[in-house]
């Protein structure tokens, strides 16, 4: 017996030793797969890199950025999730460093290469955006051929776990079919079903799992037409996917590349610069005077403002849950005079405060009223800075250009002049400008005459005006009062950017509140043919909700003391009249009817509220490309105007005003 039992010891140790040396064996296979797979460069460099980039200290907080929201996708381990991470990172940096080295080359000037820095801190976030924007699209090519699949596996095994083991998925969706199925057929699977639903952003997938583990504990049932309730679920779910799917290919045809529209003023103010000051040389005095400067920063706010609105209206996944500034929340939280002076502007009348309320519980934003006015101050505030530093900026490089600028101001340009001339008309214009008040046009040809005397009587002419004009511009360019006044109507002016911030949102959400409802109807033409009362609707409405969610958890918690009053309060709190008209029906179950009676109609209704979603978001998309086009061609259009039209108007208007003086005399 003894023997038996240590051979029984031998072989079990054998075999355990034998299946960690295959599985060794097999993550080494995995591994230089891998390697293989991701290019040139293996895992393990990949590896390196990431805790490189995720220690050094100038680029741990924006690569660990990146590396949250690979993780929050839910669909990668950690080895995929270090690779992507990297890349992504690589990719945003080469681009934003390329885009700042092109600024400086082509504006050389410190002030509007800051301005570039700006556009490449933008574009850098942009990226690692639209990065999650294709795995999200990615994601639903992928689901829809694994929901055929799964429904194919359960007309052939009629169970839900052995149907989702064996479903076709793609790379991404492998791990979350993989927690499906410990979703069902583990004891604690309600456990793991709260946990899914919180890390997966995947909405769609959530509902998936939800369903399958309702169905799986309940039991799947035939429908009055003798189809399964799982299938018909399939079904619906199949109809919302496709249908998301063909809304985003229709949006990338529709915007095509006119969010890159607003980066070409970029690279067409150097070769604008470069023409006109190569065939009219006055130009130069333009575009490098507190004119150019000033159009060079219009033109390059407005390039920003376009390319960051039309990516956010573009984006797959355009509105935030939490959109709360953070740099807000910071001032109310560290700093308590700026809490108290947002206390001491907040509206007093009932009637103001309502009307700014039903703003934000319109957008289903996050932000309350004290946030609100909060916001209202940063931007302003922030808008006063920056509308201080641009015309301090303007004001004092275009004082230095004229200072140390010795070409006339004319269609031509003047004379042709080496470096010696150069030298002698600095030194010139130098003890000229430091006079106490300018010389008459006798004594400033007399001045002229001591350091060219050479020059012919047309050059000393030409000589004498450049120097009566420059003493001019230069002692009239300094910071002025009503600059003062324009930085406060334009941060005046910021204090609407929040409400119009709660307003854009609202219209981004219309399209995710209706996706929000559809799904919601899914889940309920699950459970309407099962046992499960109102107060468990509640719940399971609430589980799968993302828009919706807060006032679903109120609602929920509320039922068991006042049912009549929950669902009240919840259609109150009601937008979409798809969601107000589901909220009535849940009132009818209360004590009238049925769930299954109440919503006896949903699968129709919802079929004719697929196809006017549908049209719905044909015409959304119309109204985004007319809205984004504007803001696209806006760059192009400030560029032919400031940086051609107004610099070539103001040399001719000069032209024609000095010849008209010419004929007068």
């Amino acid at each position: 017996m003894i023997f038996l039992l240590i051979a029984i010891m031998l072989t079990a140790i054998l075999g355990i030793s034998m299946v960690v040396v295959s599985d060794r064996k097999k993550a080494k296979k995995r591994r230089l797969t891998g390697a293989r797979k991701s290019g040139i460069i293996s895992l393990a460099t990949y590896v390196k890199i990431s805790k490189f980039l995720d220690e050094f200290f100038l680029s741990r907080g924006s690569f660990r950025r990146v590396k949250q929201r690979m993780g929050e996708l839910s669909v990668y381990n950690y080895q995929e999730i270090q690779v992507l991470s990297v890349r992504i990172y690589s990719i945003s940096m080469i681009t934003s460093i390329a885009l700042v080295i092109a600024g400086a080359i082509i504006f050389r000037d410190l002030f509007s290469t800051l301005l570039v820095l700006l556009y490449a801190v933008v574009m850098n976030t942009v990226i690692v955006s639209k990065q999650v924007d294709s795995v999200h699209y990615k994601l639903l090519k992928q689901m829809s051929m694994s929901i055929s699949s799964l429904r194919q596996n359960y007309l052939r095994l009629n169970s839900i776990p052995q149907a989702i083991a064996e479903t076709e998925t793609g790379a991404e969706l492998h791990r979350a079919f993989e927690d499906i199925y410990l979703i069902l057929t583990d004891v604690d699977g309600k456990r793991r079903l709260d946990e899914f639903y919180a890390m997966t952003p995947f909405r769609l997938l959530c509902t998936l799992a939800g369903v399958c583990y309702i169905l799986n504990n309940s039991g799947d049932t035939k429908l009055s037409n003798g189809s399964s309730n799982f299938l018909q679920a399939m079904g619906m779910l199949a109809d919302e996917v496709n249908l998301e799917i063909r809304r985003i290919t229709l949006q990338k045809a529709r915007f095509g590349f006119l969010e890159y529209l607003p980066i070409a003023p970029l690279f067409a103010i150097g070769v604008i610069e470069r023409f006109f000051t190569s065939i009219i040389p006055g130009t130069t005095v333009m575009y490098n005077g507190p004119i150019g400067y000033i159009s060079r920063i219009v033109i390059l706010l407005a390039s920003i403002i376009g390319y960051t609105v039309i990516v956010k209206i573009n984006s797959a996944v355009s509105v935030k849950k939490d959109d709360r500034n953070p740099l807000v929340m910071f001032c109310l939280k560290k700093f308590s005079w700026f809490s108290k002076i947002v206390n001491n502007i907040l509206p007093k009348k009932q009637l103001k405060r309502g009307r700014k309320q039903r703003i934000i519980k319109g957008a289903l934003s996050m932000t309350d009223l004290r946030h609100l006015y909060a916001s209202k101050i940063v931007f302003s505030f922030i808008a006063f800075v920056m509308c201080i530093l641009f015309m301090f900026f303007a004001v004092n490089l275009g004082k230095q250009f004229v200072y140390s600028n010795v070409k006339e101001v004319s269609l031509v340009g003047g004379e042709k002049l080496n470096a010696k001339d150069i030298e002698i008309r600095k030194k010139m214009d130098k003890v000229y400008l430091e006079l106490p008040a300018a010389l008459s046009e006798s004594k400033t040809k007399d001045f002229v005459k001591q350091y060219l005397s050479n020059l012919p009587p047309f050059d000393q002419d030409a000589q004498i005006k450049r120097l009566q004009e420059k003493y001019k511009s230069y002692h009239n360019t300094y910071f002025r009062w009503w600059m003062i006044v324009i930085a406060f109507g334009i941060a005046m002016a910021c204090t609407r950017i929040p409400e119009l911030l709660l307003k854009g949102r609202t219209w981004l959400l219309k399209t995710e509140s209706e996706e929000d409802v559809l799904q919601l109807q899914t889940m309920i033409s699950i459970l309407m043919n099962t046992s499960t009362d109102t107060l468990d609707t509640l719940f399971w409405l609430e589980r799968q909700s993302r828009v919706h969610k807060n006032a679903l958890i109120d609602a929920y918690h509320e039922y068991p003391s006042n049912p009549d009053l929950a669902l009240n309060r919840l259609k109150a709190k009601a937008v979409l009249p798809g969601f107000r008209r589901l909220v009535d029906k849940l009132i009818l179950t209360i004590h009238q009817i049925t769930l299954a009676e109440a919503f006896s109609d949903l699968v129709t209704e919802r079929d004719h509220v697929l196809r006017i979603r549908e049209i719905s978001q044909t015409t959304t998309l119309n109204k985004k490309r007319a809205m984004v086009s504007p803001l696209a061609m806006a760059p192009l259009v400030l560029t032919a105007v400031l940086y051609i039209l107004v610099p070539l108007g103001i040399l001719g208007f000069r032209e024609f005003t000095a010849a008209l003086s010419n004929i007068d005399m």
